[in-house]
């Protein structure tokens, strides 16, 4: 048995370091008989901190994390061998190094409205005029699905098929729910999917009830590459004409959400007790937290529980900043006469 070093940083959904206070540690067997057993636990308050995980990886296990404060959604990681594979998928290596955010029952979330401007300052098809999402549209959405808008433009933007980011082929937007977004993608896009090997068949999606005329989305492929996170797509059978662009443009419609890992079946009942809330659309703050895991960054941050982090930037201090209270005094100046300036001298008379 090899030891696996598990380095772990932990951030709050500010995306600075995580300080608030003691956090409960605990380690699973996802494929432990009988259902999901927990291995060790343990506290910390560092917000870096090492794991090293005496644990086989040589048959398919699955672990997974859990890093668990008060009045916050665990930060949570599913660990595979895969995990620890590395050039090209050709060598395992012994560590590896995973940042992962708390994200607090109730985040703030007065940076989400200024989202949609980000994405026009980015050029992103999101928000391109006539195609993308119009300013009034946005500011109508509720806040889940202004959520999930970002973070679904920025999975898109940050996943690639053939070397082409999925954002490229996105040619318009034409409704956004709390969960998913239902866009226009480029007709060439459809019959790569089932060439890529990052991408696995999966079930589609029948026509959503609001809003009316999307067709259904049974074609559907999700991507592969990690163990929660992945983004599905599902696109409707036939072309169709594209609303809002050239008239004689061709496009298929699909049905796009970002999965937390409910389809992992050994893992359903970890996940459930562990991160989900039963009878919940997929929570957007929680798919922010996994994207922030993937080094995936949508354009906001949300506000952090009071007093729970740090930055990681150290302050910079200039030479014309007045002293603070207790340091060092200055060396003492002469006038222009040449004489020492007094300092504490009685006025005359007392």
């Amino acid at each position: 048995m090899i030891e696996k070093r598990v380095t772990v940083i932990l951030y709050g959904c500010d995306r600075n370091l995580w300080s608030g206070g003691p956090l409960q540690i605990r380690v699973s067997d996802l494929f432990a008989a009988g259902g999901p057993k927990v291995l060790s636990s343990g506290t910390t308050d560092a917000s870096t901190l090492e794991l090293r995980l005496q644990l086989p990886f040589d048959a398919g296990q699955q672990y997974g994390l859990t890093f668990s404060a008060p009045r916050h959604r665990p930060a949570w990681q599913i660990l595979r061998r895969l995990d620890f594979i590395r050039a090209g998928g050709t060598v395992e290596g012994d560590d590896v190094i995973l940042r992962l955010m708390l994200v607090p029952d109730s985040p703030g979330t007065d940076d989400v409205a200024g989202g949609l401007d980000r994405l026009r300052q980015i050029a992103s098809p999101f928000a391109a005029p006539g195609t993308g999402i119009a300013g009034d549209a946005y500011a109508r959405l509720d806040v889940a699905a202004q959520m999930a808008c970002l973070n679904i433009e920025a999975k898109l933007r940050e996943t690639a098929i053939d070397g082409a980011p999925l954002l490229s082929f996105v040619r318009g937007v034409q409704h956004v729910a709390v969960d998913r977004a239902f866009l226009f993608f480029d007709a060439a896009l459809k019959p790569r999917m089932q060439r890529a090997v990052e991408f696995a068949g999966a079930a589609g999606h029948h026509a959503p009830a609001a809003p009316a005329g999307l067709p259904d989305h049974p074609d559907s492929w999700k991507h592969t590459r990690f163990a929660e996170g992945n983004i599905q797509l599902s696109f409707s059978a036939d072309l169709v004409p594209m609303r809002g662009g050239v008239t004689d443009t061709l496009v298929h419609s699909a049905d796009v959400d970002i999965d937390l890992g409910r389809g992992l079946a050994h893992a359903k009942e970890w996940l459930e007790n562990n991160v989900f809330r039963p009878g919940h659309k997929t929570n957007q703050a929680l798919v922010y937290a996994l994207l922030y895991a993937q080094n995936i960054l949508p354009q906001y941050a949300l506000d952090p529980a009071s007093a729970t982090t740090r930055s990681a930037v150290p302050r910079m201090r200039f030479a014309s900043a007045p002293e603070r209270p207790g340091t060092r005094r200055p060396p003492r100046t002469r006038t222009p006469t040449g004489r020492k300036r007094a300092r504490g001298r009685r006025s005359p008379g007392r």
